[in-house]
């Protein structure tokens, strides 16, 4: 009888599948998504989320099933039909036209025009400033994109979203760029919104974010469905890790004996003009050093200034003793030093080039036999490392732009450990990784550090801080504030230098 009483659902997926060359991403997909809730859509990557919401929104086509949109069957052709149907999205990966300013990026297709035809800045500016102000940002409608951090442009590309004035919002890891404050405003819009009755879909990794702003919730795992979850707060997390990765989760981060030893890397008094001031910090082999701190407070920055991806004003670099010059990356390879890079799409990664290619790229030195390259060693290589970190593609030959954000993300990790690096800068180094897969990627650190290297743990994230670092060094503009060991670590402790404590 309840069930009768039950309201037409907004959203209703029946018997949806999709197939990509070698792989079915959706298999026979069917759940429903009731209006004004946050329905939380979990899986591990390649688990089919991101697939269906193109698919909402018309960039991927089924090949069979419905959609329903409050009961009425529709076939959404492209995105600009989905903005018709009111459908506004926040994909994982950011859309925006670098060389465009802030406002041009948020009206695009949509720009605001007077009387004449012609394009009224003035208007435009000020309503990129008021939605800014709705999601609680200060928001600069004249910066040019490509000027901005990655987390300026998610907060960007949710201000794009809102403006569109949406009935149902897909946010596809919406918080993976934001700090702590930034991911409070977006829930406060996101509560404010709901109570209006609009919908959203949520899609994250993050377990205590699923618990905090969800309703409801549906589980894929390998392109199918497995379960609908009625209440997402009152279900125990341990219940819902399962579901997701169809095991119990024994240890979030797996426990290792520390070993530490002598100082690998001794940084001294680096700087970088208008970033970073005086920042001096040692990394022992077999050291997990975590860096801490707000967006923008200099974490990156000082990786970058390391590995000669950025110039520094002044600074000493030392390596077991030994003073070394770096002015670019090649210099930092050659010394054994490597950084996965927080915006892997643009830095860590060639989308257009195979998985085989990128894993390699750093480390071609070692294939090198004469003039030519030991193919079959290389083959042998790039397949350990797919296996160990479980990438997952049909092909060693397959795009990166074809893979999910996860699997790019274990490539880069990949590609460093092929280069058989000593010390490893790691900047957000499970953003976009389930919940499965982080493990994974805590024993491939615990493996690195118990083989005496070091490891620097970038990460905005303060349970992984705590939960995989010996000691933590806290950023706050641009300079180092405080260094915990772990024993006397807290979140607490963390804040008090990352606000600028002393």
């Amino acid at each position: 009888m309840a069930e009768a009483l039950r309201p037409e659902p907004i959203v209703r997926f029946e018997h949806v599948t999709k197939t990509f060359p070698g792989i079915r991403a959706l298999d026979d997909v069917s759940f429903s998504i009731q209006e004004g809730e946050v329905h939380c859509l979990l899986g591990e990557n390649g688990a089919g989320k991101s697939t269906l919401m193109k698919i909402l929104t018309g960039v991927y086509h089924a090949e069979s099933g419905s959609v329903y949109l409050r009961g009425k069957k529709v076939e959404v052709g492209d995105i600009h039909q989905a903005q018709q149907l009111r459908i506004g999205t926040v994909f994982q990966e950011n859309s925006l036209i670098p060389h465009m300013t802030v406002a041009e990026n948020v009206f695009l297709t949509r720009e605001i025009k007077n009387h004449a035809g012609l394009i009224d800045w003035n208007r435009m500016y000020s309503e990129c400033v008021r939605w800014g102000k709705e999601l609680g940002v200060e928001l600069d409608p004249h910066a040019q994109v490509k000027r901005l951090s990655v987390a300026q442009q998610q907060i960007v590309e949710i201000v794009k979203m809102f403006s569109q004035d949406p009935q149902i919002v897909i946010l596809d890891e919406p918080t993976s760029s934001l700090s702590d404050h930034e991911i409070d405003n977006l829930f406060e819009i996101i509560l404010r919104m709901q109570k209006k009755g609009i919908t959203f879909i949520y899609i994250s990794h993050r377990m205590e974010e699923i618990k905090r702003i969800g309703n409801s919730g549906t589980v894929l795992r390998d392109g199918k469905f497995v379960a609908s979850i009625d209440d997402v707060k009152s279900m125990d997390m341990e219940q819902i890790i399962k579901l997701i990765v169809g095991r119990s989760l024994e240890e979030q981060y797996p426990a290792r004996e520390s070993h530490i030893g002598d100082v690998l890397l001794d940084v001294q008094g680096l700087s970088v003009k208008g970033l970073i001031e005086d920042v001096s910090f040692q990394v022992r082999r077999g050291e997990v050093l975590g860096f801490s701190g707000l967006v923008g407070a200099g974490r990156t920055t000082t990786a970058k200034a390391v590995f000669g991806a950025l110039k520094k004003s002044v600074g000493r670099i030392f390596i077991d003793g030994k003073e070394v010059r770096i002015r670019s990356p090649h210099d930092a390879i050659r010394n054994g030093i490597s950084l996965l890079p927080e915006n892997r799409k643009e830095e860590g990664l060639i989308l257009t080039k195979s998985i085989a290619w990128n894993l390699v790229f750093a480390s071609l030195h070692k294939y090198k036999c004469g003039p030519f390259l030991n193919e079959r060693k290389e083959y042998q290589d790039v397949a350990q490392y797919r296996d160990m970190l479980s990438i997952k593609a049909p092909s060693l030959e397959r795009q990166i732009k074809y893979l999910s954000g996860g699997n790019q993300q274990k490539v880069v990790f990949a590609k460093w450990l092929c280069a058989e690096s000593k010390i490893y800068f790691f900047d957000e180094p499970t953003r976009g990784i389930d919940v499965g897969a982080k493990s994974e990627m805590y024993k491939i650190i615990n493996m690195l550090v118990s083989e005496g290297n070091a490891v620097v743990v970038i990460s905005s994230e303060l349970p992984e801080i705590l939960g995989v670092c010996d000691r933590i060094a806290v950023f706050h503009e641009g300079r180092l504030t405080g260094t915990l060991d772990r024993a006397q670590a807290t979140q607490e402790s963390i804040m008090h230098y990352a606000l600028g404590g002393q």
